[in-house]
């Protein structure tokens, strides 16, 4: 029971990782296509939340890696971005993810 709960609380602060390097993505790029227009954009979305959420479960370092490459097939493989589009997007999602993973390691800490 307290795996599903520490999966569900990933998956938010993941959905929220996913959300904020969008935001941030489209902040950056004010012209040419947007990537929420993109038809893949909700199935590698979802793909993406979900791949990087089964990742909580490893350790931090090999977790983050886990989770970057999620990340990236997703942006690369699912999305039709142009090569320095979804580098970008691929470095906002790895800022905000060391951001979210840092939070949780700060409340396990807390916690303990």
């Amino acid at each position: 029971m307290v795996l599903l709960i520490a999966l569900a609380i990933f998956a938010g602060l993941t959905w929220a990782t996913w959300a904020v390097a969008v935001a941030c993505h489209r902040s950056t790029f004010t012209s040419g296509p947007d990537v929420t227009a993109d038809s893949n954009y909700s199935t590698a979305a979802a793909c993406a939340i979900a791949a990087v959420t089964l990742t909580c479960v490893i350790p931090f370092p090999l977790g983050y890696l886990a989770g970057l490459i999620a990340w990236a097939g997703a942006v690369y493989g699912g999305l039709n971005l142009t090569g320095a589009r979804a580098t970008v997007l691929v470095g906002y999602l790895a800022a905000w993810s060391v951001v979210s993973r840092l939070v949780v390691l700060g409340v396990l800490s807390a916690l303990a």
